[in-house]
């Protein structure tokens, strides 16, 4: 019999997500106690909306969203970022994660949050849709080349865009495993790849000024952008599709409504960039 709680953002609660989220992801060491007090408690936005799974004493599933505010369909709206899951090896297979999901946005259509986004890798892509009912919005896109990103309408009009404060960048540029740069109005990250920087966003300029810690006078020739953005002109700009079979996995963009409207976005009037989740 399984009994399910909120998910606890003091040290003790941080603590035991942390080592479930060990156990099932033996193959990274970003997922430790600083990464997610980082990550769930210290958010300008609020603490993380989400629910964990116990066995007794044990807990046997995890999941979590982070509240973020976005330009949705024209308006300043408060939603979410799916973010951690996780089950134990003893307790998969008895539907805890979607049982877990249908808590939280049960949860957070109560309390003004008005939709869920996320990146969902191949693997997760189709419960998400099938079992949670998210709209896949569109794959991102992911190029490497060099030179500035040229834009063929600075006009655009965006049905979905995450908005970013001063005081949310300052956060944001705290994430405890990286280490991120600024060239110009530009933010980036290292990308994993030797002599190429990951394109976080572009930014105003009122927004960055404050970060002259992470300014830098040179940067690496090569970029990774990754992400959604039609306003961008590809054919006059030096950046060239990485090809699929060099990618880790095909990364989706999935949106659910949780207005009881069934609103969904399109994908041609979607500004999504590597800052917007948690890729770096």
């Amino acid at each position: 019999m399984y009994t399910f709680r909120p998910v606890a953002v003091d040290e003790a609660g941080i603590s035991q997500c942390a080592a479930l989220l060990k156990i099932v992801f033996p193959q990274t060491d970003i997922l430790n106690e600083a990464y997610l007090k980082w990550e769930y408690a210290d958010n300008p936005e609020g603490n993380i909306v989400g629910f964990n799974a116990f066995e007794g004493d044990e807990i046997a599933a995890h999941y979590v969203t982070q509240p973020v505010v976005a330009n949705l369909f024209g308006k300043k709206t408060k939603g979410l970022l799916s973010l951690n899951t996780a089950t134990h090896p003893n307790h998969q297979g008895k539907k805890l994660f979607t049982t877990l999901a249908d808590m939280t946005y049960k949860f957070a259509a109560e309390n003004v949050y008005e939709f869920v986004f996320g990146v969902a890798n191949a693997n997760s892509t189709p419960g998400f849709l099938n079992k949670l009912g998210f709209q896949h919005v569109a794959p991102l896109q992911a190029k490497v080349g060099v030179g500035k990103i040229k834009l063929s309408s600075t006009e655009m009009q965006y049905g979905f865009e995450r908005l970013w404060t001063t005081e949310l960048l300052e956060w944001r540029l705290k994430n405890p495993f990286h280490h991120y740069e600024i060239s110009g109005n530009n933010i980036f990250a290292p990308s994993g790849k030797y002599g190429i920087k990951a394109f976080m966003g572009d930014f105003q300029t009122d927004l960055i000024s404050r970060f002259n810690s992470h300014r830098i006078s040179s940067l690496n020739p090569m970029k990774l952008w990754m992400g959604i953005d039609p306003a961008i002109n590809w054919k006059s700009s030096l950046y060239y599709d990485i090809p699929q079979k060099m990618r880790p996995s095909p990364l989706n963009l999935i949106f659910k409504d949780l207005t009881g409207s069934n609103r969904t976005i399109n994908a041609n009037a979607v500004k999504f960039r590597a800052i917007d989740f948690d890729a770096y």
